[in-house]
């Protein structure tokens, strides 16, 4: 197993070696919300945590469909790079948080991001899919087809290819974001009605060895420095 595993990461350095790789980085909190709301209201009214920490956006997702729990969403923070996304974890411990977000939240799990295609960051309806994926270099390249040619359809849809940094179970994260719910549902509709771009995702699955979840989420922007 040991042999494997370092098999796979000098497979992957030797990838990304090769391969246009985005700088910048996100962090996420993943957190079970009492009231989604005004846990969202808090967060706009009190951004002392986000400067603390130096982060350049910051933003929610909310689950719409696929949830594991009631109130599953997730705070976000962007940074320029992976170093300075590290660094915030010593700067703000949101476990030992004190007064309403202690109160109106529950912590379940924190990581880190690397953005491996760039991305377009205009959060709106996102599609998310977990994967466990084979060839994480050959995927992403398979995304930067795909978005070619869904916008070359006219849809304005920004597809996203992050992988875990500190993760724990965490896996690759692929977006689809569409700015409507009814524009994102347009695109999967061409898509089982026979697009030339259905295509493309097809042969994309060769590259999956596992999807791990398939949810709905609304996301915005809540905090910008």
């Amino acid at each position: 197993m040991k042999i494997i595993q370092s098999l796979t990461a000098f497979m992957l350095i030797i990838s990304f070696n090769a391969f246009a790789v985005p700088e910048g980085a996100f962090t996420t909190l993943h957190v079970k919300a009492k009231d989604v709301d005004k846990y969202i209201e808090l967060m706009k009214k009190n951004t002392a945590p986000f400067e603390a920490i130096g982060s350049d956006l910051a933003g929610v997702c909310v689950t719409k469909t696929g949830h594991q729990y009631p109130g599953e969403m997730f705070v976000w923070n962007a940074f320029p790079n992976v170093e300075k996304a590290f660094a915030a974890t010593d700067l703000y411990d949101p476990m030992n948080a004190t007064g309403q977000y202690k109160s109106m939240r529950k912590v379940k799990y924190s990581s880190t991001f690397k953005p491996l295609k760039e991305f377009k960051l205009q959060p709106a309806y996102e599609r998310l899919w977990r994967l466990n994926l084979n060839n994480p270099m050959a995927y992403t390249q398979k995304m930067i087809e795909l978005e070619e040619a869904i916008r070359n359809a006219g849809h304005d849809m920004n597809i996203g290819v992050f992988q875990p940094l500190g993760g724990g179970t965490e896996v690759f994260h692929v977006r689809a974001v569409s700015q409507s719910a009814s524009e994102l549902g347009k695109v999967v509709d061409e898509y089982f009605a026979g697009a030339s771009w259905a295509q493309i995702w097809d042969e994309s699955a060769k590259y999956v060895n596992e999807i791990v979840s398939d949810t709905i989420e609304h996301c915005q922007i809540i905090y910008t420095r």
